[in-house]
């Protein structure tokens, strides 16, 4: 996040596990958006969530629940939260409703057999591992027939939470928009949204990021030691990926 105005009510500093959400809660359903403007709202169905509906959610929205989820939490006024914390407040709040919510992976970003399983609760908005009543995997097919929907991700990578945000077009195709609201030298001090226009090119930018998080160190550690699921918690390739759909 970042304090685009000088009033500290606006601060939402170390708030991207709150901003993260919220932009995937109003892609996936606008209607949570503040703003009732006709033009945004036809914008959004076209483009998916508008660049001003981001800008508000960083200095306004987001704001006040930081405030009120550290309170709760015991935390002071900058302080890190675990994502999961955030979605219950938010599902508390039906901001994010639960039944939207499609699933959770994680694992090695740098394995595509990791990330294969995010990029397909993205793009067919299913989880094609939960298992229904009788034990039998979920009839992804049918869901995804069903109608195109919007999809979106908060992703938890480098304690730094990300947006992944995928935009239907109407013909089988979709954009895939990267949103993170960590304010760079390059972005000139604002958050920044990449889009992909095709899938692969998705995976490719998705490769970039992570690749682009790692220190030195890291990097080396990366290359003298195997992935390691027992040992992933002080692993710097694990991420973690919340899906929710329209």
């Amino acid at each position: 996040g970042r304090l685009a105005l000088s009033s500290p009510k606006y601060d939402s500093t170390n708030g991207c596990a709150v901003i993260s959400p919220l932009v995937v809660a109003t892609h996936i359903c606008p209607q949570h958006n503040n703003r009732s403007n006709n033009d945004q709202i036809l914008s959004h169905k076209v483009y998916g969530i508008t660049n001003t509906a981001i800008n508000e959610i960083i200095d306004k929205r987001s704001p006040p629940v930081l405030r009120a989820i550290r309170s709760k939490l015991g935390l002071n006024h900058h302080a890190l939260i675990i994502p999961s914390d955030v979605h219950d407040y938010l599902v508390d709040e039906k901001i994010l409703p639960q039944e939207k919510f499609v699933g959770v992976c994680g694992g090695n970003i740098l394995d595509e057999d990791h990330t294969k399983e995010l990029i397909d609760m993205l793009v067919n908005g299913v989880d094609g591992n939960a298992k229904n009543n009788s034990g039998d995997q979920k009839n992804a097919t049918e869901k995804k027939d069903n109608r195109i929907q919007k999809v979106g991700a908060a992703l938890f990578f480098r304690e730094h939470v990300i947006s992944i945000l995928k935009i239907p077009l109407g013909n089988g195709a979709c954009y895939f928009d990267l949103i993170d609201s960590l304010p760079t030298r390059k972005t000139g001090g604002m958050a920044c949204r990449t889009r992909c226009k095709d899938r692969s090119s998705f995976e490719t930018m998705l490769g970039w990021y992570a690749c682009s998080k790692f220190t030195e160190g890291q990097c080396d550690f990366i290359d003298s030691n195997q992935w390691n699921d027992g040992m992933c918690d002080f692993d710097p390739r694990v991420f973690q990926g919340f899906v929710w759909a329209e």
